[in-house]
């Protein structure tokens, strides 16, 4: 058993047992943290010089669909939904074979590993069949990552005479292989979860048979919620489910920004969780991320990335975005209300966007017990930020240094990588192998620069059509 010793950091546990420590120590005993505090000496322990860095846990990404990350820089000027799916799901995804999809998923998640994530959830909805599945989980495990591999169900083009992907429900036997075979446990740094249609996005029979189905194989299952009314397959989806009893802790929404206030109660009453995504919802909702509205009902938000073709997904954005937009929000609110200048404690503060991006994480992918704090017991996933940089180095002594962490790092300032004690990032640079590493770039580029070809996608033009009719 292998003993490392973080000595004389300044850490934020996101515990609040534990709180912040400056000049604090952590013992890891192989995957586990086993201690924290001061002064704390072990005999044995490879001792690593925390001296002028902040050490947080390890970022978790709550939603992300890691095959797109060979499409990045194409879509900031799409419109919606509407051209989301017709240039991806009904252009490019039909183009995608399995080396497409390892790569994208080993690349992509080695690009959250460099931006400070440790975890993440991986909606991949692009798998047609087992072989593109398992090329999906192979390219996360290569990568070093934490990952829940939420595996989902493709959304082509809905041709005459055919039954559309709305209708068609779950397919069992993929899920159960994988249940029975590679995830047969939950012990493991990857697991498994069911990426669902949900009922904005399928017939009612097919949300029940869905959820029923993950219920049954002990899964959390997660479905998009676009939300508006008018636009949902199922007007009255979600009620129906909760009266029904098939809402619970173990449904994640991702999104649901255009729940009413009735809506949002019913599915956090019941226990469900909600992921944002602001940078998307930014871009593309009209109306704000969930996070200030969870809150107002007791429930933690999480926090994710979403699309590649859009922005950089690295989480420090993510953070930085939504705490910024929850602010805004909070500011026009008070003002509204006669309130303003607002006092500190009715605003949101650094310290909850942290949380959102580590516990509000880990607990939408039920890994609370696992990850999200630096606390003894817990995996020792934990990302280290030098503080010596031009971006960190005059936010402390005596700064916040969760402010410094959400409003000035960037991937250039985080020194280390730990994921169950191990490094995935040390000194800088990712542990994957360089040549490799290089290759594979090539290898991206070459899968980017054929999907783009064969859906017949140029960067210089929007495209606007065929739409799927519920956005047309």
């Amino acid at each position: 058993m292998s003993r490392t010793l973080v000595k004389n950091a300044i850490i934020v546990s996101m515990d609040p047992k534990i709180g912040d420590l400056n000049g604090g120590d952590i013992l890891i005993d192989d995957e586990k943290i086993v201690e924290v505090g001061r002064n704390i000496s072990a005999d044995n322990a490879a001792v690593i010089d925390g001296s002028g860095h902040i050490v947080i846990p390890g970022l978790v990404n709550a939603h992300i669909h890691t095959w797109e990350f060979a499409l990045r820089g194409i879509g900031g000027n799409w419109v919606g939904s509407r051209d989301y799916h017709a240039n991806m799901h009904q252009g490019m995804a039909t183009r995608y074979n399995a080396r497409d999809v390892y790569l994208a998923n080993l690349m992509g998640s080695l690009n959250q590993i460099h931006h400070g994530a440790t975890t993440v959830m991986d909606w991949c909805h692009i798998v047609k069949d087992a072989e593109m599945t398992d090329a999906a989980i192979d390219g996360l495990d290569e990568s070093g990552i934490r990952a829940m591999f939420a595996r989902g169900t493709v959304k082509p083009p809905i041709k005459k005479d055919a039954t559309p992907y709305f209708k068609i429900p779950y397919p069992r036997a993929e899920i159960e292989r994988l249940r029975k075979g590679r995830f047969a446990s939950d012990d493991g740094r990857l697991s498994l979860a069911m990426a669902i249609l949900g009922p904005d996005w399928g017939e009612y029979d097919v949300a029940v048979h869905d959820i029923r189905l993950a219920r049954e194989l002990g899964l959390i299952n997660s479905a998009h919620s676009y939300g508006r009314k008018g636009k949902r397959v199922v007007e009255d989806g979600y009620p129906r489910l909760a009266k029904d009893g098939l809402l619970g802790p173990d449904h994640n929404i991702a999104h649901g920004n255009c729940f009413d206030e009735d809506e949002l109660k019913i599915v956090l009453d019941a226990g469900c969780t909600i992921t944002a995504t602001c940078l998307t919802e930014m871009l593309n909702y009209e109306q704000p991320a969930m996070i200030g509205r969870m809150a107002k009902f007791g429930a933690m938000p999480s926090i994710g990335s979403d699309c590649d073709p859009y922005f950089n997904s690295s989480m420090l954005w993510v953070m930085r975005h939504a705490f910024q937009h929850q602010r805004e929000l909070d500011n026009r609110s008070l003002y509204a209300l006669g309130k303003w200048p607002a006092a500190s404690q009715h605003s949101t503060q650094t310290h909850d966007a942290l949380h959102w991006a580590t516990m509000g994480g880990a607990t939408a992918l039920q890994l609370d017990h696992k990850i999200g704090s630096i606390t003894p017991g817990k995996q020792a996933d934990l990302t280290f930020f030098n503080t010596g940089g031009m971006n960190l180095f005059s936010s402390m002594p005596g700064g916040d240094p969760a402010h410094a962490i959400v409003l000035y790092a960037e991937a250039a300032d985080i020194d280390n990588v730990m994921i169950a004690g191990r490094f995935a990032k040390r000194d800088g640079k990712l542990v994957f192998p360089a040549d490799k590493l290089a290759k594979l770039r090539d290898e991206v580029l070459a899968s980017r620069e054929r999907l783009m070809h064969e859906a017949g996608y140029s960067y210089k033009r929007v495209e606007h059509g065929p739409q799927p009719e519920r956005f047309a």
